[in-house]
């Protein structure tokens, strides 16, 4: 292979060293993401703490009841420990946006001094496709596609994931890539396991000393090289996808150095961009079950109230008749909450 010029060394680089650097920006993204989503949660638990109170002591009141000078101030307390938490929480989503701004000038400051290339600018148009998947699924499909239609050499790709110290095969353009995956699980070896812990690694042919049992079974299987390249960061904590970006060639040495390259800055994109569908998934599911919980909390408060005013009942009275009628009918709480504040009558009897 021909050496290449200085010019296409330094562009290489200098697109590697921008490469790290927005690399770096996005993880620093990803952590003020993680942050901002603590603090959401956190105003949205205090919330309905104060909500809670206010509702205790309109009941209190209403019901003639008092908890004496001494409950009062330890709610006051409660409710300034909260407010005080509020504002150091208002003032560290200053600072994340703050340092954000500073790192989207860092940004203009390197594009200006580096203008973009043909290879930046067909990157940014993958990552843009990759980041606009609807799933995580769609994702992982994505990143193996693009890997045919990028990586020179590349007739055939797939996507492994580690699941609990498994490797699958998540994603494919072609059932001969994944009856390769499987051939490599089978043996417990193969440059797809390799890459787990190894950025890139390259088989010129097969079969290849490194894996004595795997031996000729990718080549019997219609892939005569292979390039896998690690998908995931050294760190446990990062939002990625561990696993590998496995592109076959049905030809003998089918990868070059640069489509080796190419290869191992499209895994980085594609983890970063598995790993931040996986997380809006995550986050999508947190707010469902955070508006089903106020929802569930907000009906039995009415159930509650219902049997408080007509019982005359303290909360916990009336909290514990739901409770029994639970029991009774072997019914979730939120349904015989759900029913009574529907129809306005507590049924005990269990079905027939």
């Amino acid at each position: 292979m021909t050496a290449q010029s200085p010019d296409l060394e330094r562009q290489w680089a200098a697109e590697k060293r921008d490469f790290v650097g927005d690399h770096r920006d996005e993880l620093a993204d990803e952590r003020d993401v993680a942050g901002a989503l603590r603090d959401m949660t956190a105003d949205a638990r205090e919330r309905a703490l104060d909500q809670r109170e206010r509702e205790l002591v309109a009941r209190e009141a209403a019901l003639g009841l008092s908890g004496g000078a001494a409950e009062a101030a330890h709610r006051d307390e409660a409710r300034l420990s909260r407010r005080v938490a509020r504002q150091e929480r208002e003032g560290s989503g200053v600072e994340r946006r703050a340092a954000a701004g500073a790192r989207d000038e860092a940004t203009d400051r390197r594009l200006e001094a580096a203008p973009t290339t043909g290879l930046a600018t067909a990157f940014a148009t993958i990552a843009e496709q990759l980041y606009a998947a609807d799933t995580y699924e769609a994702v992982l499909l994505r990143i193996a596609e693009t890997a045919v239609s990028t990586v020179a050499g590349c007739e055939m790709a797939s996507v492994t994931v580690n699941e609990s110290g498994a490797l699958r095969t998540a994603s494919t353009t072609d059932i001969a890539a994944s009856a390769v995956d499987q051939a490599q699980f089978e043996a417990q070896e193969g440059p797809c396991l390799n890459a787990v812990e190894t950025p890139v690694v390259y088989a010129k042919s097969f079969p290849d000393a490194r894996w004595p049992t795997l031996a000729s079974r990718p080549s019997d299987l219609g892939a005569q090289s292979a390039a896998s390249f690690r998908m995931g960061a050294a760190k446990p904590d990062t939002a990625q996808t561990e696993g590998s970006l496995n592109a076959y060639g049905i030809e003998a040495d089918a990868f070059s150095l640069e489509a080796q390259q190419i290869g191992l800055i499209l895994a980085a994109h594609a983890s970063m961009a598995a790993g931040a569908a996986r997380q809006r998934d995550a986050l999508e599911d947190l707010a469902d079950n955070l508006h089903k919980a106020l929802l569930t909390r907000d009906v039995i408060g009415q159930a509650k109230g219902i049997l408080m005013e007509r019982h005359r009942l303290t909360p916990e009275g009336a909290f514990d008749i739901l409770r029994h009628a639970s029991s009774v009918l072997n019914e979730k709480l939120h349904a015989v909450a759900l029913d009574l504040a529907e129809t306005g009558e507590l049924n005990t009897r269990p079905h027939s």
